[in-house]
C-alpha cells in the first residue's frame, strides 16, 4: 500500500480507515477543478503522447507578411505515458466496488447531494462486469462518480496519475508551439509565452488572437470536430502548423510556427518583478501543485529584494487553480508566523489548518501585501488569499474567487490508478464557509484583466494604488 506524502503527517495518521476494505489515502489535497475552457493551453497542454501546444499571449506584434519560422529545436525527453494494462473482471470489481464504498463512507455530504448511492450501484455495477475493454471501463468510472453532480470528486487513470506526478516533480514536458492561450467569442488570445519556444520565435505576441488555423476559421466548429482547433494545432515536433493571427488592431496575417518539444520549465508557475517606477514588487504564484513551490516564492521574492527594499507586495494568484495544502501552509509561513488559518472539517473529522513558525521572510517585515483573486481562483489558492486576508497580512483586490474549498484525499488503487474523493471542506477561523461563495475583496475591481500588460491592468494598478496610500 503506497502512501503519497500530500499533506502533514499529522492529518495522514488521523485519517483512519473505518473498513478494512478500504486502502490507506494516498494524501490530501485542495480540490482542484478541471480548468474553465477559457484557459486551456494549446497545442503543448497535452501528455507527450500526444503532441500539442499551449498558447498564452504577451506583446502585440508588429504585423508583417506571411512570416515562417525554423526554430533550433533543442532535445528534450518526453516522458512516456502508460498503456492500460489488461485487468480481469475480478479486479475491475474490485476496483469499482472500492470507489463506491469510499464514496458512501467518506464523500463529506452525508446526501450524496440527493442522489441514491445505492441505486448508483445497482445501475452501474452489471455495466462495469460486461465493459469491453479497460478504456470502457474507467469511462463508467468517471460516469458514475459523475453523478454526484460534484466539480471536485474525481478519478485518475493510471496515464492521469503518470502524467501528474511528472507534473509535480517538474519533469512533464509537452509538444506543440508554447503558448498559453484565452478563448474568446472571436478566436483565440494568446496570453503567455514559452521565452524561446516556437511561438515566440515565429514573432508571436501576448494578446495575439489566433481567429483560423490551417485556414479554418477558429469559428467553423463543425469543421474542427470534436477535438476544436487544438486538436489542429497539435503535431509532432518538427512539423508546422499555419496560424491566422490579429495583433490589436493591425490586418489579421499568416504566421507558419514549427512545433517542437516544450520543456517543463517553460512556463515557470512562480515569477517576479517590479513594477516601473515604484518600489513594489509583483509576483505571480500560477499553482500550489509544484515541489518546493515555497522554496521557489522566496527566492523569487529575495531576488527582487536586490534591487532595493521592497516598499510593497502584489501576490497574484488570479488564474491560480489550487494544488496541496501542504505546500499551501508552507507557503504562508513565509508571509505569516505561526497560528491557524482556520479548519479543514468532514464527517468525522476536523484538522487546524496552521501555519509553520519561524519561517517569515525579514525583508517583508512591516511591507504592505495585496492578493490579486479573481474567479479563477481556486481551492488553495482561496485559502492562500483567505488566509492572508483573516489574519490582517494582506488585502484582497479584483473579484471574488471561485468558492471551490473542498478538500480532496486520494486513494491509490492497485491499478496504477487514483481516485480523489471531496471528504473535507474549508471553514474559516469563525466556522464559516466561502464554499459556493469565495473570498470576498476588500477592494472590488471588476476587468478582463488578461487583456493588459501589467502596466496597464486596471487591478494591478488598483493595488499599487492601495500600497502607495500606505506609504
Amino acid at each position: 500500500m503506497r502512501l503519497l506524502c500530500l499533506f502533514l503527517a499529522a492529518m495522514l495518521t488521523a485519517c483512519s480507515i473505518d473498513s478494512a476494505s478500504i486502502r490507506q489515502p494516498t494524501g490530501v489535497v485542495s480540490a482542484q477543478p478541471t480548468p474553465a475552457p477559457d484557459r486551456t493551453p494549446l497545442p503543448g497542454a497535452t501528455p507527450a503522447t500526444t503532441p500539442a501546444a499551449t498558447a498564452t499571449p504577451t506583446a502585440t506584434a508588429t504585423a508583417t507578411p506571411t512570416l515562417t519560422a525554423t526554430p533550433t529545436i533543442t532535445p528534450y525527453p518526453l516522458i512516456p505515458t502508460p498503456t492500460l494494462a489488461a485487468l480481469m473482471p475480478d479486479e475491475r470489481t474490485a476496483i469499482f466496488d472500492e470507489i463506491w464504498t469510499l464514496v458512501r463512507d467518506r464523500y463529506v455530504y452525508e446526501d450524496y447531494g440527493g442522489i441514491d448511492w445505492e441505486a448508483v450501484r445497482s445501475e452501474f455495477e452489471p455495466l462495469v462486469v460486461a465493459a469491453g475493454t479497460e478504456a470502457e471501463f474507467y469511462a463508467l468510472i468517471e460516469q458514475m462518480i459523475g453523478r454526484l453532480g460534484d466539480d471536485h470528486t474525481r478519478f485518475d487513470t493510471p496515464q492521469d496519475v503518470a502524467e501528474e506526478m511528472a507534473r509535480f516533480d517538474g519533469a512533464l514536458a509537452y509538444a506543440g508551439i508554447g503558448a498559453m492561450i484565452r478563448t474568446l467569442p472571436d478566436g483565440v488570445m494568446i496570453t503567455r509565452l514559452a521565452r524561446g519556444g516556437p511561438a515566440e520565435q515565429a514573432g508571436l505576441r501576448p494578446r495575439d488572437l489566433i481567429i483560423a488555423v490551417n485556414g479554418i476559421p477558429i469559428s467553423d466548429t463543425t469543421a474542427f470536430g470534436s477535438g476544436g482547433p487544438i486538436s489542429m494545432v497539435r503535431g509532432q515536433p518538427g512539423t508546422p502548423v499555419r496560424l491566422s493571427v490579429r495583433s490589436g488592431e493591425r490586418p489579421p496575417r499568416d504566421v507558419t510556427v514549427i512545433r517542437q518539444v516544450i520543456p517543463p520549465d517553460a512556463f515557470p508557475s512562480v515569477e517576479g518583478q517590479r513594477l516601473p517606477g515604484t518600489g513594489v514588487g509583483l509576483v505571480l504564484i500560477d499553482t500550489f501543485a509544484l515541489a518546493e513551490l515555497d522554496g521557489r516564492v522566496a527566492a523569487t521574492i529575495a531576488a527582487l529584494n536586490q534591487s532595493g527594499p521592497l516598499d510593497g507586495l502584489i501576490l497574484d494568484v488570479r488564474g491560480n487553480g489550487g494544488g496541496r495544502i501542504d505546500l499551501l501552509r508552507r507557503t504562508l509561513g513565509l508571509f505569516i508566523d505561526g497560528g491557524s488559518i482556520g479548519s479543514s472539517s468532514g464527517r468525522n473529522r476536523s484538522f487546524s489548518l496552521d501555519v509553520p513558525s519561524g519561517q517569515t521572510l525579514p525583508l517583508l517585515e512591516g511591507v504592505p501585501i495585496v492578493v490579486l483573486t479573481g474567479d479563477e481562483t481556486a481551492s488553495a489558492a482561496e485559502m492562500f488569499a483567505a488566509g492572508l486576508q483573516v489574519r490582517g497580512r494582506a488585502r484582497i483586490v479584483g473579484m471574488p474567487s471561485a468558492g471551490n474549498t473542498e478538500n480532496l484525499i486520494g486513494y491509490d488503487l492497485d491499478d496504477g490508478s487514483r481516485f480523489w474523493l471531496a471528504e473535507l471542506v474549508f471553514r474559516l477561523p469563525d466556522g464559516s464557509l466561502i464554499e459556493g461563495r469565495g473570498v470576498q475583496p476588500d477592494l472590488v475591481v471588476d476587468a478582463e484583466w488578461w487583456r493588459y500588460d501589467i502596466e496597464n491592468d486596471p487591478q494591478v494598478q488598483a493595488a499599487l494604488g492601495l500600497l502607495q496610500d500606505d506609504g
